[in-house]
């Protein structure tokens, strides 16, 4: 087990009894601020905003109670500064005190990339030079507001004034944790960050500069220029922008880094949770300083707002299982949210299960964000849809209690994907690589993780691995290629698909691939020219991926011709079905089945398990919850939504 899941243990972050919902995390001046329809689903120009708060502040944690909701953040700071925010203080106590009261863990809201100078201005008078600029000296805002300006991250005075509310939030508020909101950073282009960046450059070998570079003198060295929009799907070759960007990626780390420090120096066991981005989005790398892959290990928790609400919708399967499972297998657990503002459509609510279903099975947090939404009527709460959420969590609830070995057994990966984080982050081409590997392997229900090679660190295999996927990586570095080619000689299974080694580390191209000749020959390698891209792939707020082509059959085959075969395997199952395969303490295996489109019921669908083992399906929000055994033909019986099937040896069940 990996570090951060025995922490995650140790502070009881269960995915199978953990429940997270929203609170009332935006402060009554906000609202008013805003004026208008914003996060949380609340009309902040509505007359009845103060007195949702007020019901809210006393009675909320009762009803979350009732639900079985016990996990939320809860407003503290919302960057107004201080003096504004601490007159709501008293309330914001008075919350936590309920929420413990009825079981509910609280962390404080801290918001992490706002600035408001028209409220902070009297008490910091220097908050210009706190700001993020843009490279015409303007400052960024945030989401376009005019009266909200983000912070520079190498600003000290902002950062020592952020960990001043943590301590005040952690000692006098009583919170359990803290929750840091929007945890991205905007190209800053300020005096202070060229002059860091520079500094940074500069302490670099003069001869590494020269190599990168073609110069050693960077005393004069400009911020790279470029407009945002340009970043999400940037080819990264220009030497001087790679190290911009993941320079401003180390920075992040580092703020990040001297939170969670202070945090823990202030209250040891306090939960240190943020909302960075989609968990897989490259995007947000170059765009907004993220680097999941690392910034993760700040966090003993994390938020992941998306849109990702999983569904089928133009041939595209919307979900968020590849950030469950990218967070799998980089030890963390996350509330993978998959809404935009805590509301919901009536085609959603129908399928309200679906998120919570997937985020159980994948390893996430089960979440009802929207029951909590404010509510005009009496009580505000709409009670039409608590009443029926509270029948879909009572019966959501005896499912978890009732599976928990099925749900919290190890994940089993046995085909990893090969995943150079550096080279990911610069090469579009080889993160579309690992983004089209994602699609087919989860349509043809192929169970797969990640094995993340961290530049300087060593690459260790996790056990049961079984093959390694290298699918189209055209950036790949001298140490990287060589544990590949040492891993086939001592026969490791191993598919590499496309050109993949043709670029170094830093994305420049070597005169002759280096990699392929030396895999030649191989009968547990297989290598196959061309690679696997899926048209129009985008993962950032929102994850668009099209059909692989030929549903993706090439890659499947290359996994059978290098002599790999599943422990379980199915047919006649849908695309729009995906699996989760989890190892039994008994030895066994549980599969769990999720289609994505439930309006058209899987039938006609065959498994075929290894010799001396038998099978039980169980659909558990069906209309028969019954367990079935599996025929000898294997048929599974028809299902709509969700099964899950239990594989044991005979004589066992």
């Amino acid at each position: 087990m990996t570090i951060a899941l025995i922490l995650a243990a140790a502070l009881n972050i269960d995915p199978v009894t953990t429940r997270w919902t929203f609170g009332a995390h935006e402060p009554y001046t906000m609202y008013r601020r805003v004026g208008r329809h914003c996060t949380g689903s609340i009309d902040g120009n509505a007359l009845w905003v103060k007195d949702w708060l007020d019901w809210f502040d006393e009675h909320a944690p009762e009803k979350m109670e009732e639900l079985g909701l016990n996990f939320l953040h809860s407003r503290f700071y919302k960057g107004m500064g201080w003096e504004v925010e601490r007159d709501d203080f008293p309330n914001v106590q008075k919350f936590v005190r309920n929420c413990h009261a009825h079981g509910v863990k609280t962390l404080a809201y801290v918001q992490f990339c706002t600035l408001y100078p028209e409220f902070m201005r009297r008490e910091i008078p220097s908050i210009d030079d706190w700001a993020t600029v843009d490279w015409q000296g303007k400052k960024n805002l945030w989401g376009g507001q005019y009266f909200r300006w983000t912070p520079c991250l190498n600003c000290r005075e902002w950062e020592e004034y952020i960990k001043r509310m943590c301590t005040i939030a952690l000692t006098d508020g009583g919170f359990d944790g803290i929750m840091f909101d929007n945890v991205f950073d905007l190209p800053c282009y300020c005096r202070r960050c060229e002059e860091a960046f520079r500094a940074h450059l500069a302490k670099m070998p003069e001869s590494e500069r020269v190599r990168r570079f073609g110069f050693a003198d960077v005393s004069s060295v400009l911020l790279p220029r470029m407009e945002r929009s340009r970043m999400s799907h940037l080819e990264a070759k220009d030497p001087i922008f790679q190290a911009w960007a993941l320079w401003r990626c180390e920075t992040m780390n580092g703020v990040m880094s001297r939170f969670r420090a202070h945090i823990k120096s202030v209250k040891p066991d306090a939960i240190v949770s943020g909302n960075p981005s989609p968990y897989r989005s490259r995007a947000r790398f170059l765009d907004r300083a993220q680097n999941m892959a690392e910034l993760c290990r700040a966090f003993d928790f994390i938020i992941m707002q998306n849109t990702n609400f999983p569904e089928v919708k133009d041939g595209r399967i919307y979900n968020r299982v590849r950030d469950l499972k990218f967070a799998q297998d980089l030890g963390q657990r996350i509330v993978a949210l998959c809404d935009t503002d805590s509301t919901i459509n009536p085609e959603r609510e129908a399928k309200f299960l679906m998120p919570m279903i997937e985020d159980v099975i994948f390893g996430g947090v089960p979440t009802d964000r929207t029951v909590m939404a404010p509510s005009p009527e009496p009580g505000f709460l709409n009670k039409a849809v608590f009443e029926r959420r509270k029948l879909q969590h009572v019966a959501f609830n005896r499912f978890a209690a009732s599976h928990r070995v099925e749900l919290s057994s190890p994940t089993m990966h046995p085909v990893r994907i090969f995943y150079p984080e550096r080279e990911v982050l610069l090469s579009e081409a080889t993160h579309q690589g690992v983004a089209a590997a994602e699609e087919i392997f989860l349509r043809n229900h192929i169970p797969y993780g990640y094995l993340v090679a961290y530049p300087g660190e060593p690459i260790t295999v996790p056990e049961e691995t079984d093959v390694i996927v290298v699918p189209g990586l055209v950036s790949l570095s001298d140490v990287q290629m060589s544990f590949l080619v040492e891993w086939a000689k001592k026969g490791g299974r191993l598919v590499v698909t496309g050109d993949s080694g043709r670029y170094d580390d830093w994305n420049a191209q070597r005169r002759e691939n280096p990699l392929l000749p030396r895999l030649k020959g191989f009968p547990n390698v297989v290598l196959r020219d061309s690679s696997d891209l899926i048209k129009g792939a985008d993962l950032d707020w929102c994850y668009s991926v099209n059909p692989p082509k030929d549903g993706g059959r090439a890659l499947v085959v290359d996994l059978e011709k290098s002599g790999w075969r599943p422990s379980v395997r199915f047919e006649g199952l849908s695309p729009h079905v995906f699996a989760e395969y989890r190892r039994l303490p008994s030895g066994g295996i549980a599969v769990h089945l999720l289609n994505y489109d439930p309006a058209h019921r899987v039938e006609a669908a065959k498994m075929f398990l290894p010799s001396g083992m038998t099978a039980m399906v169980e659909e558990p929000f069906g209309e028969k919850a019954a367990k079935v055994e599996v025929g000898p033909d294997g048929a599974l019986p028809p299902f709509r939504m969700y099964v899950v099937v239990t594989v044991v040896p005979k004589g066992t069940m």
